[in-house]
């Protein structure tokens, strides 16, 4: 989903707040009555975006009704008396997720919660939603998207848009538990695999390193993280919540489960912490825009209030920690000489899970999956994955690497082009070199593949499968395929061969394609193909295009819903020792 036109305070009251104004009007709030209330708005929020069943315009509504004071509702219904409370919400996570750093940084630590002040509390929590709202966008930043050329204000559109985009569509958890239990219960403990990423690694061992430096195993810490999420998930409608699963206390949750105090107290050492450790870490941090910078509650995403009790912050954060949490847990632990093995196991892990999605494909039997195919010059690896259809060839390659914080959250577009650039730009200037020497016009210069033929080859679609979460912005597809025309611009190819427009396609979509091709026989190599033909400079969204075909998003794929069930009942069973023998 795209984030919505918001409302913001001078849509009421004609001038733009200041950010010291801001802080001023939270300035002694009751810390932990605030916390509760704002961890709880956005549960709710979460739960909406995460099932689609549920009325995203009812819980605006009703937050509306409850967290704007009496001047603030009559402006609204004077100014917007026919304004959709989902299509001009006022009320978002990111807004949610401002107001609690601030309300960390200066609210009053010390009284508890009580009735009485709670009316007070979240008119406050409105009207600082509405600020925030106004503060989300400087006057500098306005300026940059009007000056320049049409391509450097996209440039500028892209890079602010990064933290909302991320935001606003958060990996769903339909997919990504599957991909955890692939990833970490069955690629990872693969002899094949282990072995690739030793030997790409020297030697180093993920799962046995995870499980030496944080005390406890990949498969438990994967389980309990689950759990804490599942359990946040279960407040039922948002429209009315069960406050029984608005915060957690520890000491309760395990219950009779197979959780043991030990495991659970290390995972909670790592993913939650106080106020006061927040507030310190939060004033460290440095080359970020604190607007859009939430990794401090993406890291920690519990906060312990009195007597023990947890609250999350973000239900998206709280997922996250089953899977990239896992990668920034044991970096955080391992010694410097080590993290740069981690991120090459981890971008050999990502590939090899790319393979299983492609290779593993029950579909049209014309498709062929080719992984790490080899050149016969040589035996050296080509691309990282080839597709193969009649005529038609996906030349790939994958990136399992993240772009840096201060790329991500600076909101500097010279930043984030520079990391960009670095991680992302290099599969481009892959793709295009290797696509130049497979069907380079002169045969003396032409390098052929092992194990198939490119003669019947027509046309080439080169595609980068990315697995950061935060490229899924706009103009991300369009800029990386304005570089790989860079690189392919003194390519000279044989006769009667074209090669498309770049596509870029992040993780969660590619697991959308193989789940419609599976279950709906989707073409994707003819949606790809005909979007670079209606868009050659890739400017509209690959979601927006492929939702167009009847065949795409209708249905789960068998084999990956089978993996769905297996990790539940895996869970489950864990959780539940004496409903099955946990293997």
């Amino acid at each position: 989903m795209e984030p919505k036109l918001y409302l913001r305070f001078e849509d009421l009251f004609d001038h733009k707040p200041t950010m010291d104004e801001l802080v001023s009007l939270l300035r002694g709030i009751p810390l932990r009555h605030a916390m509760y209330r704002l961890t709880s708005l956005n549960q709710c929020l979460r739960v909406v975006m995460q099932d689609r069943l549920q009325d995203s315009g009812k819980l605006q509504e009703k937050m509306l009704a409850m967290h704007l004071d009496d001047e603030c509702l009559a402006r609204l219904k004077v100014r917007f008396p026919n304004a959709r409370c989902d299509e001009r919400p006022i009320i978002l996570p990111e807004g949610l997720l401002n107001v609690m750093r601030i309300v960390i940084a200066g609210g009053d630590p010390e009284p508890f919660p009580v009735d009485e002040d709670d009316e007070r509390i979240r008119y406050l929590i409105g009207r600082a939603c509405l600020m925030v709202n106004s503060l989300l966008v400087s006057a500098e930043q306005a300026q940059a998207l009007q000056a320049g050329t049409k391509n450097d204000q996209r440039i500028e559109l892209m890079t602010q848009w990064l933290s909302s985009f991320e935001l606003a569509n958060p990996p769903r958890a339909e997919h990504l538990i599957p991909r955890l239990e692939i990833m970490y219960r069955i690629l990872l403990r693969a002899p094949v695999v282990k072995a690739r990423i030793a030997e790409r690694t020297g030697g180093f061992d993920l799962e046995g390193e995870f499980a030496s430096r944080l005390g406890i195993t990949l498969e438990h810490w994967l389980f309990i993280v689950f759990t804490l999420y599942a359990y946040f998930l279960n407040i039922g409608s948002a429209l009315e919540p069960d406050p029984n699963y608005m915060m957690i206390t520890p000491s309760i949750l395990r219950g009779d489960s197979a959780i043991s105090q030990e495991e659970l107290e290390r995972v909670l050492a790592i993913i939650a912490a106080a106020p006061q450790i927040l507030k310190e870490k939060m004033v460290s941090v440095r080359g970020t825009d604190a607007r859009y910078d939430f990794v401090e509650f993406r890291s920690t995403p519990l906060v312990a209030l009195e007597d023990n009790k947890l609250v999350p912050t973000d239900l998206t954060f709280m997922l996250e920690k089953c899977h990239t949490g896992v990668q920034w847990a044991l970096h955080d632990a391992l010694p410097m000489k080590l993290r740069q093995s981690l991120f090459n196991a981890w971008g050999a892990l990502f590939e090899e899970y790319v393979h299983w999605l492609l290779g593993g494909m029950k579909t049209d039997p014309s498709v062929v999956y080719f992984p790490a195919p080899k050149w016969k010059k040589n035996g050296n690896e080509s691309f990282d994955g080839i597709v193969l259809k009649g005529g038609v060839m996906i030349a790939a390659e994958y990136k399992g690497g993240f772009v840096a914080r201060n790329a991500r959250y600076s909101g500097d577009s010279s930043i984030f082009l520079a990391d960009l650039d670095k991680k992302m730009t290099i599969g481009c200037q892959q793709l295009a070199d290797k696509i130049g020497s497979a069907f380079a016009v002169e045969e003396t210069d032409r390098w052929e593949l092992t194990d198939m033929d490119t003669a019947t080859v027509r046309a080439v679609l080169p595609v980068l499968v990315l697995q950061d979460h935060i490229l899924r912005v706009p103009f991300l597809n369009w800029y990386l395929n304005q570089q790989f025309q860079r690189f392919f611009a003194e390519k000279k190819i044989r006769p009667g061969v074209v090669v498309r427009s770049l596509t870029v396609i992040l993780i969660d979509d590619l697991e959308s394609i193989v789940h419609s091709a599976e279950s709906e026989q989707f073409d994707f190599i003819y949606a790809l193909q005909n979007r670079t033909l209606r868009d050659p400079d890739v400017l509209g969204g690959l979601l927006e295009w492929l939702s167009q075909f009847k065949e795409f998003g209708r249905k789960p794929s068998a084999r990956m819903a089978q993996i769905l069930e297996q990790v539940t009942e895996t869970i489950t069973t864990f959780l539940f020792p004496g409903s099955r023998t946990h293997s």
